[in-house]
């Protein structure tokens, strides 16, 4: 589906032109700073002190966010056109879209434990693959290559869960939003911290996961993409949004969120942060000629979110590969970690997608034509 700059609409028609709307133009580019984020996270310059430098893992809230709009947004849409949702069709465009590269690494590793058995982590990896296999990485842990693993797998149990809620239990999925936010918020602010010690034994800081994140910003996506799909509502976010400037307002307040954040943002701080990203995924698609849509739109940014769930997947093989090409230098600069994990994990995960992936998602497109809705997010 190719891209339109459009005028942005009287508030009287704004919600027929975003039902209408089939790719939102910006989200690729949100994609991309959000993986950058997560790169950036994992290859922080040593020398960096301040919690600002530290928070590229909200990248991967984003993502999150991202995932629970997008995905509800199909099935609603699809409700509207059909009057159902079809789990079959559903669940094979995911699998299409996830599992190849997913369990298709899975393989490569694996193999490669067996034809170097001499690999120091051959054994972690063995006992943990079955970790990997079942995507309970999120709940179980695992301290081997995929470790980022964990918060596919939060997505893959929100696949699991979520649409045959939207589909059998419609007319109860607001109290169910409700309840399961009201639960995320208990565990994120640490007022059940008893309750879970006596019936699973968990310390406050376990599993990490359900600690931090919960999966509040899936479910606050999932509020958007019901908000947005109802004309009254819509149109509210539409009046309080539609500002040009209001993306980069949202945007800075984010960034000033992160600076003044305590190093444990647990609580209010990082609720505020997910309400805002909310709020900031709103703005960039209630209207594509946003304030931001220049910088979004940039070609560069368009393709890093394009392929961003394989540079995510892969991307401790490029912190290999920066590593022994680091070891390889007569001289290291600040960021020279970050910069080649990134090079390398955009080359890796590019050819990926153009030799190994593209094929399952062609057959994903043709399955979804001509029903064709907003694009699914890399992620998910």
């Amino acid at each position: 589906m190719q891209q339109s700059r459009e005028t942005a609409p009287d508030v009287r028609t704004a919600h027929d032109a975003f039902s209408r709307r089939r790719y939102f133009g910006s989200l690729d580019g949100i994609r991309a700073l959000s993986i950058v984020a997560v790169l950036w996270h994992h290859t922080i310059p040593a020398g960096l002190e301040g919690s600002f430098w530290r928070r590229g893992f909200l990248g991967v809230d984003m993502f999150f966010t991202l995932s629970g709009f997008l995905i509800v947004t199909l099935m609603l849409r699809e409700r509207d056109r059909t009057n159902t949702i079809s789990m079959r069709g559903f669940y094979l465009r995911r699998t299409l879209r996830i599992f190849p590269l997913y369990y298709g690494t899975l393989a490569l590793v694996t193999l490669l434990m067996f034809v170097r058995p001499s690999t120091p982590w051959r054994d972690q990896w063995l006992q943990d693959l079955p970790v990997y296999l079942t995507y309970t990485v999120n709940w179980l842990g695992v301290s081997t290559l995929l470790e980022p693993a964990w918060s596919l797998a939060a997505e893959e149990q929100f696949y699991l869960v979520w649409p045959p809620l939207e589909r059998w239990l419609a007319n109860k999925i607001r109290y169910i939003l409700a309840g399961l936010l009201i639960v995320s918020q208990l565990i994120h602010f640490g007022l059940i911290d008893g309750l879970l010690a006596s019936a699973f034994g968990w310390g406050p800081d376990e599993p990490e996961m359900l600690r931090q994140t919960t999966f509040t910003p899936i479910l606050l996506g999932v509020v958007l993409a019901h908000t947005l799909h109802d004309r009254r509502a819509f149109n509210a976010v539409y009046r309080a949004l539609q500002g040009k400037a209001v993306p980069w307002i949202l945007a800075g307040i984010i960034v000033a969120l992160c600076i003044v954040s305590p190093s444990d943002i647990r609580g209010w701080p990082r609720l505020a942060i997910h309400l805002f990203m909310v709020a900031l995924l709103a703005s960039v698609v209630i209207r594509e000629d946003h304030g931001l849509a220049t910088v979004l739109r940039l070609r560069p940014l368009q393709r890093i979110g394009m392929i961003s769930y394989g540079i995510y997947l892969l991307h401790p093989f490029g912190m290999h590969a920066s590593g022994v090409l680091r070891d390889k230098l007569p001289f290291s600069i600040m960021g020279d970690d970050f910069v080649l994990t990134s090079l390398f994990s955009i080359v890796i995960a590019e050819l990926s997608f153009r030799f190994y992936e593209s094929p399952f998602l062609r057959l994903k497109e043709k399955l979804s034509s001509p029903r064709r809705v907003p694009s699914a997010p890399a992620t998910a």
